[in-house]
């Protein structure tokens, strides 16, 4: 709400309370309530349907975003049009237990992992944008902003339960269009107990991630070892 470029919001959710009805009147938003629930994918999925402008964030109940998120995306995006882009996204600003984390052994990778950006800002390649994504997630969700007349019929994975942003960051990536890097940390991503990360457990978030990376590598030796070493992250 606090946006130097002011943005619509609207609230989605398929867990209507008298909380949220409040806190919606209190600053007069519109809510969605989507009774096809049943996964985090089904819910993202909800609320990018209820979005029509043509650049949207799914914002999480628990992140926050800096006052000028929405123009410097807005900014890239339009810089790039040329480029087709898909995504604008930016790196974090990470609490774990509600403690500021400036390193970490995740932060320090996803930061390797996404080296090319740090020379340019901007990326058609399909073998960069692939590239980006071969070892580990190093797209931070709730930083992604889509350009969503570029994306056609994107939709997340309704089957999985945490590697779901990884999952649409590949196939995004085999897409015509370009991902766009914003260098400026310009939202917190928060991780806790209570999250439903934290809550899928080590065993099945290992096995989505070595099943993704299957697909990724074409093989099975190289997905296990990339698996043994983000268990070190977790």
């Amino acid at each position: 709400m606090n946006q130097t470029l002011p943005a619509k919001v609207l609230v989605a959710t398929s867990t209507p309370s008298e909380y949220i009805s409040n806190l919606a009147t209190k600053y007069g938003l519109e809510v969605r309530v989507n009774t096809n629930s049943g996964s985090i994918g089904k819910d993202w999925n909800f609320g990018y349907s209820c979005a029509d402008t043509p650049y949207v964030t799914i914002a999480h109940q628990d992140d926050e975003y800096m006052p000028d998120y929405s123009e410097r995306c807005v900014k890239a995006a339009k810089k790039y049009h040329s480029s087709r882009p898909l995504i604008v996204f930016n790196p974090p600003v990470n609490y774990v237990n509600g403690k500021l984390v400036r390193v970490s052994f995740k932060n320090i990778m996803r930061g390797l992992f996404i080296f090319p950006f740090h020379f340019r800002e901007c990326y058609r390649s399909k073998f960069i944008k692939k590239f980006i994504l071969l070892f580990s997630n190093s797209i931070s969700c709730p930083g992604v902003f889509f350009v969503k007349g570029n994306l056609g019929d994107f939709g997340f994975s309704e089957n999985l339960g945490y590697i779901l942003d990884w999952k649409a960051w590949y196939d995004m990536s085999q897409m015509d269009g370009a991902f766009i890097y914003v260098p400026k940390a310009l939202h917190t991503h928060l991780e806790h107990e209570n999250s439903a990360t934290s809550q899928q457990g080590l065993e099945k978030l290992q096995r989505e991630e070595e099943l993704l990376l299957r697909q990724i590598w074409n093989g099975k030796l190289i997905p296990k070892l990339i698996t043994r070493m983000l268990s070190f992250a977790k």
